[in-house]
């Protein structure tokens, strides 16, 4: 076909899939409210949208279908625009409808498939495609097997997954085997058994498609498991795949640290199930692996902070990792944190100036004071020499209380596990104190150390829960044991603002209080008492120990003014930290 010819093929096209678009929409309802796909006209341009190896997509961030005309016309399906175009609305308002739907169902389908959950894209995108056709084709009146016929006209594959699952589309619809193009050189009784499944479990669980999906998974684990297999399987599938990642780019979504107990208990094999409705007490109960359904954290409730990671990735690619790592702590943090705290009604009062003060990085752009800025210095700095004006009430209100600041410092040496690969009660209990003070409108500077060998802190006292919560998540691994000259960062001399001081370690600490720092050549006792004084708070050491150990240091360190709170286990780190919080950052109704 030349340029024009073409040109002129592609122009026919593009109007008659226009003209289809309305139709479309009305199969499903007349109430649907999508915008009008992204019409490419080059598989170059349809890259460009996200859209390669198949002729049309969905994303689910936008509620968008993209359409790759080349391909359509490649395929020669040009001349089904309302089955097309009616299939991908299915998957806006049907399955999987919307980003959580889509997250839950890739988290299920997950617990099936043990040791190859990256294949869970893919089966869900086979699960969706299965349930919308069966749909359309039965309860719409549409063409899709003659859209499958038309596909497969180019050639049959070998792959077993694909035979399973058109077998499958030949059972929902009453078909002969082989008519939508799968026909094998020898029949499969597995196969055709597996598909009967499948086609009972599409038509049992329409309705309800979540709690069908760990089954289907379980179906096509046997099929998946085998490299070689799935290789086969996705190559012939290309052209199929619409949804597999139509998460991508649809930012946070909540509600999926904690274990779904409703996945839990759709860990089902069909195969199983079937053979025990029919009195087949031997039929085995271990057809697609070992799934291993731990939880971790607060009750044991929880997904390990890897397996949540993995999962979203799946769900979203372009997740960042750190974002992840910081919500996967706050949610499981959430229920133990103070409440937000009430607005109180004051009488009417006059704000009057008294001065100003440095203005910090982290305080609002709008507080700075630009006049008197520039009278201190000609050249502005922001944070370095910026100022900001400082207000008072002609009203002397003894009940105003501001809450005090804290410094969270977490021992991160060794012995210390890694919060990204499994749940760390130190970070949890940390999360929850520094999250509670910053609801209470107080600052949070939080430090890992690992010393001798390296430490990552906050810049100063900050107001951001992302700052303080991607320090707090990170990971050092260096050391022995929390460094006590951090503490000369904040408190090497007295605090502009009085702070609480909390520090999470265990017995080393006591080997690190009897060193020198090698910079100042003082020792590390006058540091820790010299830290308490000038933070001019509550200084709490939370020691992972046993309380009739190290008795004389820790007298020691009582007599400076700081207390020694124990935990024999790392659980107790959360009873801690709830409890500092409603001591220091709860709003006190009987004040």
């Amino acid at each position: 076909m030349d340029a024009i010819a073409t040109e002129q093929a592609m122009e026919t096209v593009l109007k008659h899939w226009k003209d289809s678009w309305q139709q479309a929409k009305q199969v499903w309802s007349p109430f649907v409210k999508l915008r009008e796909p992204v019409w490419c006209a080059a598989s170059g341009q349809a890259k460009n949208e996200g859209l390669t190896g198949s002729f049309a997509m969905i994303r689910l961030n936008d509620h968008r279908i993209v359409i790759d005309l080349e391909k359509v016309l490649q395929e020669g399906v040009s001349d089904y625009p309302v089955e097309i175009l009616a299939h991908e609305i299915g998957h806006h308002i049907y399955t999987p409808a919307n980003l959580h739907e889509n997250a839950v169902l890739l988290s299920r389908i997950r617990w099936c498939l043990a040791d190859i959950e990256d294949r869970a894209p893919f089966v869900a995108n086979l699960y969706a495609d299965l349930l919308i056709n069966d749909t359309l084709q039965r309860k719409k009146n549409l063409q899709m097997a003659a859209v499958y016929q038309k596909i497969n006209q180019q050639g049959t594959s070998t792959s077993k997954v694909w035979h399973f699952y058109m077998r499958t589309f030949e059972y929902l619809w009453k078909l002969d085997r082989g008519a939508l193009g799968a026909k094998p050189k020898k029949q499969d009784p597995m196969i055709d058994a597996d598909a009967s499944l499948a086609a009972s479990l599409i038509r049992s669980y329409a309705k309800n498609w979540l709690e069908g999906a760990g089954r289907f998974a379980a179906l096509l684990y046997p099929y998946l498991i085998k490299d070689k297999e799935y290789e086969k399987a996705r190559k012939i599938f290309t052209i199929y795949l619409d949804a597999e990642y139509a998460g991508e780019g649809g930012g946070m979504i909540a509600g999926l640290v904690e274990i779904d107990e409703e996945g839990l208990a759709g860990i089902i094999d069909p195969r199983v199930e079937a053979a025990n409705r029919a009195g087949n007490k031997d039929a085995g109960g271990d057809a697609f692996g070992k799934v291993e359904a731990g939880g971790e954290g607060p009750r044991q409730r929880y997904l390990n902070p890897g397996r949540y990671i993995d999962l979203f990735k799946q769900i979203n690619p372009k997740a960042d990792e750190q974002e992840l790592l910081n919500n996967y702590y706050r949610e499981i943090a959430l229920p133990h944190l103070v409440s937000f705290p009430l607005e109180a009604a004051n009488p009417v009062s006059l704000s009057l100036p008294e001065g100003t003060e440095s203005w910090d990085i982290s305080d609002p752009m709008d507080e700075i004071d630009w006049i008197e800025t520039a009278v201190g210095s000609p050249e502005i700095f922001p944070g370095y020499n910026t100022v900001k004006r400082i207000y008072g009430s002609d009203i002397d209100d003894a009940e105003t209380k501001k809450p005090l600041d804290v410094y969270i410092g977490i021992d991160c040496s060794g012995s210390m596990g890694n919060p990204r690969q499994r749940f760390s009660w130190p970070v949890l209990a940390a999360t929850v104190i520094g999250l509670s003070a910053l609801r209470a409108g107080a600052k949070v500077m939080g430090c890992l150390s690992g010393e001798p060998g390296s430490f990552m802190e906050t810049d100063g006292f900050r107001t951001s829960d992302v700052e303080v919560l991607t320090v707090l998540t990170s990971y050092l691994g260096t050391g022995y044991a929390y460094g006590v000259p951090r503490l000369e960062t904040p408190f090497g001399k007295p605090a502009k603002d009085k702070s609480h001081v909390v520090i999470v370690t265990d017995d080393d600490i006591f080997r690190m209080l009897g060193a020198v720092n090698e910079t100042t050549n003082i020792s590390n006792w006058v540091t820790m008492e010299k830290a308490l004084v000038h933070a001019g708070g509550v200084g709490t050491l939370v020691l992972h120990s046993q309380p009739n150990w190290h008795r004389e240091e820790v007298l020691r360190l009582k007599k400076m003014g700081w207390h020694v709170y124990y935990v024999t286990n790392e659980q107790q780190l959360l009873e801690f930290a709830a409890e500092f919080s409603q001591n220091h950052y709860s709003v006190r109704t009987d004040d």
